[in-house]
């Protein structure tokens, strides 16, 4: 003889399941961890990507990357990129405020002219969307 199968136990059980389940998920998956404080130096370099150390220098060649900085002489340079044929450039002055960006927009219709930015003078090389490549010409000490 077969035992009868109790349909309300069932029943009740996967109503209990579903209401433990339901706030885990909620729990794990809508809470917002990055504002747990363990994580905040890592979300606070996410959100300012200027201040990443991307960009190289060889010899006396600047390769910088969009959105990326290099300091070169008591001066941090940040490539924005190219828009209306004009380069934007920021340039943060450490030795006078190193938390105020400077903005520089420079013609690249003339590639072979020199510029100043800071304490130093460049000369563009290459320039594409992503990528912006200087020359160090001079580097003034004070």
């Amino acid at each position: 003889m077969k035992s009868p199968i109790n349909k309300i136990g069932i029943v009740s059980s996967l109503i209990i399941s579903a209401l433990i389940t339901i706030p885990g998920v909620y729990a794990f998956y809508l809470t917002d961890w990055k504002n747990n404080t363990l994580s905040q130096g890592t979300t606070q370099m996410e959100i300012i990507p200027e201040f990443q150390e991307d960009s190289r220098i060889f010899d006396r060649r600047i390769v910088l990357r969009k959105d990326k900085s290099i300091t070169v002489n008591r001066s941090r340079l940040v490539f924005k990129g190219v828009k209306d044929d004009l380069i934007h450039m920021d340039v943060y002055l450490l030795e006078l405020d190193p938390d105020y960006a400077y903005p520089h927009y420079i013609s690249q219709s003339d590639p072979q002219k020199l510029i100043r930015l800071g304490d130093s003078t460049f000369q563009f090389l290459k320039i594409s969307r992503g990528t912006l490549q200087l020359k160090i010409v001079d580097l003034y000490k004070s």
